[in-house]
């Protein structure tokens, strides 16, 4: 699922346009459709991931912004070379003389001055993978989160930027907290745990070609997440999963070393 760390490694992929002038851009996406007249021809000066966000951004003072959804992927081909998606799914395409990039599925595409895109996403808290994430800041934010539970709050991206279903699970597990614990329940340092814990993970996912969280090899990737009724590594109880939040998001635990 495209949480931070794949997002971080979508824009790493992407490194070899930066530099390159866009000979070609493209897309269904409306904004792209607006906006490709004005960015064609423009040279691609950085490319970046910003929480679940990847930003393009072109001379001129101008970018693009994606964020991928549950869907949504980015590709980088040759020219000429054959997609391995449909192209009437491709919502953006960067094509400079030697490299196309192209963003397939992405439900929220948009396009302009860069100083709108960075708007877009000023509400962001703290980027997770950030060199300079500051655990303490993210805790300070989550005491004016709305969330109600420490599941709800993993995923407000205004507290810190990047967890997904994925690691919200994952995380909770290693910090043996119960997903429907109330925020209220938590103390400054439960939370600077809980950021700490949030950034170790992704940052040792960044480079990773296979999500892991548990530290072992082969088949035993991830403690709880898509383990439901499976035996816990730890315990041995049955993993429990239901829909928890306000959004109802997917979620995993184990109510033996996560007890409510």
């Amino acid at each position: 699922m495209p949480e931070g760390d794949t997002l971080y490694q979508a824009a790493r992929r992407l490194q070899p346009l930066v530099g390159g002038e866009a000979v070609r851009l493209d897309g269904s996406a409306r904004a792209v459709q607006e906006w490709r007249g004005r960015l064609a021809g423009r040279r691609v000066e950085e490319i970046r991931s910003r929480g679940k966000h990847l930003l393009i951004h072109f001379e001129g003072a101008l970018a693009v912004r994606t964020h991928l959804g549950m869907t949504g992927q980015w590709h980088r081909y040759s020219p000429g070379e054959r997609w391995r998606k449909s192209p009437g799914k491709a919502r953006v395409v960067v094509e400079t003389a030697d490299q196309v990039a192209v963003c397939f599925a992405a439900p929220d595409v948009s396009a302009g001055p860069r100083v709108m895109i960075e708007n877009e996403i000023a509400h962001l808290g703290p980027d997770l993978l950030a060199d300079e994430f500051d655990p303490a800041e993210a805790a300070a934010r989550a005491v004016d989160s709305t969330a109600e539970t420490v599941a709800d709050l993993l995923l407000d991206q205004r507290v810190m930027a990047g967890v997904g279903n994925v690691y919200k699970s994952e995380v909770l597990f290693l910090e043996r907290l119960h997903p429907l614990t109330p925020l209220s329940d938590l103390g400054s340092q439960q939370l600077i745990g809980l950021a700490t814990r949030s950034r170790r993970l992704l940052w040792a996912n960044r480079v990773r070609s296979t999500r892991n969280t548990t530290g072992y090899g082969r088949n035993a990737h991830l403690w709880v997440y898509g383990r439901a009724h499976r035996s816990c590594r730890r315990c041995g109880t049955s993993i429990e999963r239901d829909e928890l939040g306000e959004h109802g998001r997917t979620t995993y635990w184990c109510p033996r070393c996560q007890p409510g």
